[in-house]
């Protein structure tokens, strides 16, 4: 009779070092993903800009084009259309007002990957503590 051999002994140095590279592997991954998520949210804040920017310069090209025209009529007729007037400065006003709220929300906003960052700062905190 002869007995099976006996397995290595449980929780070895192999064993230890396995763990600790699938604890950073794991770590790593999920510092990944979290990166991912928020460069898809950067990428659709960034297309959501761009769209307000490009309805703030509209405005603006119209503001510019109907405050042009108004004055070219304006002094065509000598004195007239007030109307076209305010309805240039109307759209001139409406450009600013939406170009200062993009420049007030750009000024308030999270800095970008700021959550992978203080996860970051949390991971080497917790790693100066050990």
């Amino acid at each position: 009779m002869t007995t099976p051999p006996a397995a290595p002994p449980a929780g070895g140095v192999l064993d230890e070092v396995r763990r600790a590279i699938e604890s950073l592997l794991g770590l790593a991954r999920t510092r990944v993903e979290l990166f991912a998520v928020e460069l898809q949210e950067e990428k659709l804040r960034l297309i959501r800009l761009l769209l307000w920017l490009a309805l703030a310069l509209a405005l603006l090209l119209a503001g510019v084009l109907l405050a042009i025209g108004t004055l070219g009529l304006f002094l065509w007729q000598m004195m007239g259309y007030p109307g076209l007037v305010l309805l240039a400065v109307v759209v001139l006003g409406a450009a600013a007002a939406i170009l200062w709220a993009l420049r007030r929300h750009l000024r308030t906003a999270p800095p970008p990957f700021a959550a992978t960052t203080a996860e970051f700062a949390r991971d080497a905190a917790c790693l100066r503590e050990k």
